[in-house]
């Protein structure tokens, strides 16, 4: 059985070549079997203010004890020294995910895959297959005031590419959290045969164990009373398209009701189940 070991510990300084948004990396003679008495090394650099997001879209590397013959190894830049794993049995991250997504801290990535000398005739493993891409660093703090205002990053400014930005509004139970967006609402729509998409540029609006709303274009979704204490909007952008962004104002109020199992007001769009989450592990996130 595989495994992939992911180390975080402190690198060396990476290539001085201009950054990268995006690419892809894969083993030597991939998708054939990768060759025995392998060391190649990939250093990714991404721009200040942007994180790496790393895909493993096939992995397939022989096993051995504490991963001693062939390895893929990725070591990220971290501001403090120290050194953790994180590992799993590739076959069920197979069965569980088409794709296996890493979203690292830091504009700097080492991955490093050594093979062993086996014999070339009986090696058919065919080692990895990945693809990487920048993403802006926003968001990530939780909102505890009773009041207070958000926008997207660099409002009223178009918005960057890449983004992946979470926001969470989190108080005591005992109130709820009631959003009003500005009018000057814009965020990227491409219409398709069955009507807006929201797929490439979005904003989520999510309340823990409920439907998430998913909203684009240039529409303001106005006021929307949330009968939840806690809720996350989730911001995303892409290469492609222009998103002017979004500003809301946030206030609290005093229960007076039994919680409703759905929003007080409906979205134009249809609603749709809230999509994983990012986990944090050994202080890397794991889609």
């Amino acid at each position: 059985i595989s495994r992939l070991y992911c180390c975080l510990s402190e690198c060396q300084q990476l290539s001085t070549t201009e950054p990268e948004m995006h690419g892809q990396i894969q083993s030597p003679q991939y998708p054939r079997p990768y060759p025995p008495h392998l060391q190649k090394q990939w250093d990714l650099w991404v721009p200040r203010g942007y994180q790496i997001q790393l895909s493993l879209t096939h992995l397939d590397i022989k096993a051995s004890a504490d991963c001693s013959q062939d390895s893929l190894t990725v070591r990220a830049l971290i501001r403090s020294e120290f050194k953790k794993y994180f590992k799993q049995d590739t076959k069920l991250f197979i069965l569980q995910f088409s794709i296996l997504t890493f979203l690292f801290p830091g504009n700097k990535l080492t991955l490093v895959f050594q093979t062993s000398d086996s014999t070339p005739e009986h090696q058919q493993h065919t080692g990895f297959s990945a693809t990487y891409k920048a993403i802006a660093s926003c968001g990530g703090c939780v909102f505890d005031k009773h009041e207070g205002h958000l926008t997207s990053p660099g409002y009223p400014k178009p918005s960057p590419p890449f983004l992946s930005c979470k926001y969470i509004i989190s108080v005591e139970p005992r109130y709820i959290v009631t959003l009003n967006f500005r009018d000057n609402f814009h965020i990227d729509n491409k219409d398709n045969q069955h009507g807006s998409s929201c797929q490439g540029h979005f904003l989520k609006v999510t309340t823990r164990g409920r439907l998430a709303m998913r909203f684009c274009g240039t529409k303001s979704p106005g006021l929307i009373v949330t009968n939840s204490s806690t809720v996350r909007l989730d911001y995303h952008t892409e290469e492609e398209g222009l998103s002017n962004g979004w500003s809301l104002q946030y206030t609290c109020h005093a229960r007076t009701n039994p919680v409703s199992p759905i929003f007080s007001t409906l979205s134009s769009h249809p609603a749709k189940a809230m999509g994983p989450l990012y986990l944090l592990v050994s202080d890397f996130y794991v889609a």
